[in-house]
């Protein structure tokens, strides 16, 4: 798409959205700076589309991977025990996967998802950057590759009105520590998420490594003549274990892999160490006009390493 189709784009998302908006602060709503109150309403249309196209992305992945996980098993269940009527399961799962992956790609959520967080963060910089005097605008500290990548968004942020000069304030609280607690927050959900991901991977290989020791002790007994009935059904019930484990391994890489969660964790604890520093800066040396700007790129340019490794998470096909 073209940057005026994404804009465009956005404009009618923004138009048509039916959800009320959040603001950056509680008092931005009533701000008296006319540019505080636009940087506010367009924070808030993004913020909230963005969540809610995440929300849609999600749903994606959760769908593509089930379908390709039954998919998977129905054709495990077919080959192995001749359950001939789940060839028309797999036929059914390979629909389902087309049939959400064209749907998520007309809703085009991926790609909103990730620019409308990218122009809300980067308005955000902007709102608390005005409200301490701060003259220099995020469109011109935005870094190279948003300024390539989302080209809309830049050309929005460098078209806001004029603004006013508004009364300096201080943004310890509002911005520092209110991000600082939000980031530390949001660690706590991703390493539960990693931590359940992880747990489920250690255990399905172990259970596959339990499969395939019994099933080796079962080959090496039958070659040496020991008699254990219908060998045959047997090994069909450890095929089908090992299946099912892959099947498992399969479910959990599609779903959790897509949310790079390591990297989200690596983020998060990255922004927490660094608004730490910026509060030790801050009451060392107050709220300068560079420590405030050198926080303002070190935010920009966590934005767009953020975007970089999320533009990797399409919701590709499950096979």
């Amino acid at each position: 798409m073209t940057a005026r189709e994404c804009r465009e784009g956005f404009d009618k998302d923004r138009k048509d959205c039916r959800l009320p908006l959040t603001h950056i602060m509680a008092e931005a709503r009533d701000a008296k700076d006319p540019f505080l109150r636009e940087v506010d309403e367009l924070f808030g249309a993004a913020d909230v589309l963005s969540i809610e196209n995440a929300k849609k992305h999600r749903r994606v992945l959760l769908g593509l991977s089930a379908a390709g996980t039954l998919l998977t098993l129905a054709f495990l269940l077919y080959d192995e025990i001749d359950v001939h009527g789940m060839i028309f399961a797999c036929g059914a799962m390979l629909l389902t996967l087309f049939f959400i992956h064209r749907l998520a790609g007309r809703s085009d959520c991926h790609r909103k998802y990730l620019e409308y967080r990218v122009l809300a963060e980067s308005l955000r910089v902007q709102y608390f950057l005005s409200l301490a005097g701060v003259r220099t605008r995020v469109a011109d500290i935005l870094p190279w590759s948003l300024r390539k990548g989302v080209p809309w968004a830049a050309e929005l942020l460098g078209s806001l009105p004029a603004e006013e000069r508004a009364e300096k304030r201080s943004v310890l609280d509002c911005w520092i520590k209110d991000q600082k607690a939000y980031h530390i927050s949001a660690l706590k959900k991703a390493e539960t998420k990693n931590a359940r991901d992880e747990k489920t991977a250690g255990t399905v290989l172990w259970l596959t490594v339990a499969a395939y020791i019994l099933a080796s002790g079962f080959e090496i007994a039958a070659f040496n003549g020991a008699a254990f009935g219908d060998s045959q059904a047997i090994r069909m019930v450890f095929k089908i274990m090992l299946g099912t484990m892959s099947v498992v391994t399969l479910f959990t890489g599609s779903y959790y892999g897509k949310m790079s969660l390591p990297n989200v964790i690596d983020d998060h604890k990255r922004m927490i160490a660094l608004y730490y520093k910026a509060e030790e800066d801050i009451a060392a040396a107050g709220e300068s006009e560079e420590l405030l700007l050198l926080l303002a790129r070190e935010c920009l340019n966590e934005n767009s390493a953020w975007y970089a490794y999320q533009s990797k998470n399409k919701s590709d096909l499950v096979i």
